[in-house]
């Protein structure tokens, strides 16, 4: 039997069984409440709040939400900086993001160094990694959701924050007072305006002309209606757009009969992002009794724009050559989803039907000039449609000290040439075992049918969406959880567990030595085999007044087989078989507060070639064992943050929050290359890139 940890709300996890049966959604009036149960009743579930994303250091500045779920047990990061996401052994594009219930495609900024959710906005986030509810489908490693506050009906209020490469703004308060509210809040980036007189520092010579930029812009505008005590009316919207720019020119001087300058040079433009708007309609029957309603439209995409330009001067004639790649992508999906939820006695049961619409549209172009001849090879595009219709129901039972949440969700996903039919069960059961001790196991079936693109572990723009074909099927999922929760003491809580899953179809892009994927015969370059992880994971807590502390490891195995690659299993790139994460706050006064976060994981794993082979030509061939053979050093950091708070003399509360990453210059490896030594031997150099980075905020609350 393996156990597996919860890291649940921790004081609900240890009230009284009528207490864990309480239902936490959203509230309309104290006659509106009604929802899912309680984290108690979910194994996988942590639940955290505005107050704890703001918790830890922030990098540069800025806090993320992604960052303060990768601290969790279970959860590999990736790349170093990177906001990724492997959640018991997944490959980072299976988590499924939501937004006040609208999917996301794109949720990272700055190629992964950033998240997309803005935290002065967001109320909650409700993470899964097991026992997912059967309202939740088409991926299958997690699901995160967030959920952004609502604007006040009473009083206006908002606030401003500094950072070093961005600024924060919010804004909220009544339209018509106790009916509607509205709440916004933006993000900008200003590495632009830092960058712009340097480079025309550096441009006010003679040579090579250089410009480039980068901006992040996020924005968030909820607007909210309450038309009477038991209905609630909501319309928001989301825009994360980023920016950059690249070019070096040089204007060139040929002599001849006469004197010829020309400009060349070479730049290349991106731009990426997600835009979502969603409208919906709560409606309360009783406190515990209601329905919910959302109509969505999400939208990913990306645009990559590739120019060179040079020159020749031959026989007293000038050629001007150009050539430009494009290569742009953009997932469209459009949903209606509605949960009835109705409670009677000891059931609280739960009915639902989502139905969304995906539309992908690739294209790819590669176009040379030379003097008046133009030449486009390498061009294509395509458009690729999906409907996925799904029904879903649930019943959470309590009986005395045994609570369980049975649920099945069946998906129906069509797309040209294709029709998937996948039935999901779902159930999570506890049972009190003392007031104080609660054990609890859950199994589920998950199905993801849209696959990424991708030709590197960062989460650049180059990456595009597909869906399932009649040649790339979906992958799916199945795990099961099981794990002890127990509070030793008032000040000490304990959680101890342990999971196994596996993958079907695991899906792995075999074209990653193409920065620019092809877009017509991208299904080709699939590669389908086997997932498996299992794992055990020890959560320790200390709470009390003035100093709070957790400490969390894992040990697990996250292997991989593909019979094209080879024949038999290995560990997958992220198979970190230990992680330590420890952190802790000390509340030193009422306006200060120190906190500390050291985090340790063994090395990510890399392909290390054991043996060279000379082909005639004189090319080298590499020959190594297996897939990722190697395991880099180990990866240790500790995060160091101060928070002081006054009062301004309007009686405003101002915030300072000092952070310093990577406190202690651990120099971690982040990539490797493969050389040959003096003996003629493959020889591994592993890079680090990231060291020490302090970093300050200033926020204003009104």
């Amino acid at each position: 039997l393996i156990l597996w940890i919860s890291i649940a709300s921790l004081t609900d996890i240890c009230c009284q069984a009528a207490d864990r049966d309480k239902e936490i959604a959203d509230t309309l009036e104290k006659s509106v409440v009604y929802a899912s149960k309680s984290p108690a009743a979910f194994t996988g579930l942590k639940r955290l709040d505005h107050e704890d994303l703001l918790g830890g250091a922030a990098i540069l500045g800025s806090p993320d939400a992604i960052k303060v779920l990768q601290n969790l047990p279970g959860i590999a990061s990736g790349m170093e900086l990177m906001s990724g996401l492997y959640v018991h052994g997944g490959d980072g594009s299976d988590n499924l993001f939501m937004l006040d219930g609208v999917p996301l495609f794109q949720v990272s900024h700055l190629g992964g160094l950033f998240s997309s959710f803005n935290t002065d906005i967001i109320r909650s986030v409700d993470f899964y990694k097991s026992g997912f509810p059967a309202r939740y489908g088409g991926k299958i490693s997690s699901v995160v959701d967030v959920r952004t506050r609502d604007g006040s009906m009473e009083e206006f209020g908002g606030s401003f924050s500094i950072g070093l490469i961005d600024g924060r703004i919010s804004l909220g308060g009544p339209i018509i007072r106790n009916r509607l509210s509205y709440d916004v809040a933006i993000r900008r980036s200003w590495l632009d305006a830092i960058t712009a007189p340097i480079l025309a520092i550096g441009n006010s010579g003679n040579g090579t002309k250089t410009r480039g930029g980068y901006a992040l812009f996020d924005s968030n505008v909820n607007l909210t209606y309450t038309p009477g005590p038991d209905d609630r009316i909501n319309l928001r919207f989301f825009a994360g757009t980023d920016r950059f720019n690249y070019s070096e020119s040089e204007e060139e001087k040929y002599y001849g009969k006469e004197i010829y300058y020309a400009e060349s040079g070479e730049g290349m433009k991106m731009k990426w992002g997600n835009i979502a708007a969603s409208a919906s309609w709560k409606h309360g029957f009783s406190r515990r009794s209601g329905i919910s309603t959302v109509i969505y439209y999400s939208r990913g995409y990306s645009d990559i724009r590739d120019r060179q330009q040079s020159n020749d001067f031959t026989d007293e004639i000038l050629t001007t050559g150009t050539s430009s790649e494009m290569l742009a992508g953009s997932a469209n999906a459009a949903g209606l989803r509605s949960i009835l939820t109705l409670s009677f006695r000891r059931h609280i049961l739960s009915a639902g039907v989502e139905y969304q619409n995906t539309w992908y549209s690739p294209s790819r172009s590669v176009q040379r000039t030379e003097g008046d001849r133009t030449t486009v090879s390498d061009s294509g595009s395509k458009q690729y449609r999906a409907n996925e219709a799904s029904v879903f129901i649930e019943d959470g039972m309590t009986f005395g000290p045994f609570s369980l949440t049975a649920g099945i969700r069946l998906d129906g996903y069509f797309t040209d040439g294709a029709a998937y039919f996948r039935p999901q069960p779902r159930i999570s059961a506890s049972y009190s075992i003392s007031d104080r001790v609660i054990a609890k196991a859950s199994y589920e079936s998950m199905s993801q049918y849209a696959h990424l693109l991708s030709s590197i572990y960062i989460d650049l723009p180059t990456n595009l969406w597909m869906p399932s074909t009649d040649i790339v099927r979906p992958s799916d999922s199945r795990q099961a959880a099981a794990g002890v929760y127990a509070r030793l003491s008032r000040h000490w809580h304990v959680d101890i567990g342990g999971y196994w899953r596996s993958i079907q179809n695991c899906l792995i892009y075999s074209g990653a030595g193409s920065l620019f994927p092809p877009v017509d015969r991208w299904e080709e370059e699939f590669i389908s085999g086997k997932g498996r992880s299992y794992g055990a994971e020890l959560e320790v807590h200390y709470l009390s007044g003035k100093i709070t502390g957790t400490a969390c490891y894992t040990l697990s195995w996250n292997q991989r087989r593909f019979d094209e690659l080879h024949s038999t299993w290995f560990r997958d790139r992220f198979d970190n078989r230990h992680k330590l994460t420890i952190t802790c706050s000390y509340r030193i006064t009422d306006n200060i507060d120190i906190n500390a976060t050291w985090n340790y994981h063994s090395g990510n794993r890399v392909t290390v070639p054991e043996h060279t082979v000379c082909l005639p030509g004189g090319e080298i061939k590499y020959l190594f064992s297996e897939p990722y053979n190697a395991s880099m050093p180990d990866y240790h950091r500790l995060d160091l943050g101060c928070n002081i708070r006054r009062k301004t003399r309007r009686g405003n509360e101002g915030i300072w929050n000092i952070s310093i990453y990577n406190a202690y210059c651990r120099m971690n490896p982040v990539f490797m290359r493969t050389t040959i030594n003096d003996e003629g031997k493959p020889k591994a150099i592993v890079y680090s890139l990231v060291p020490i980075i302090p970093s300050f905020s200033y926020t204003l609350k009104f």
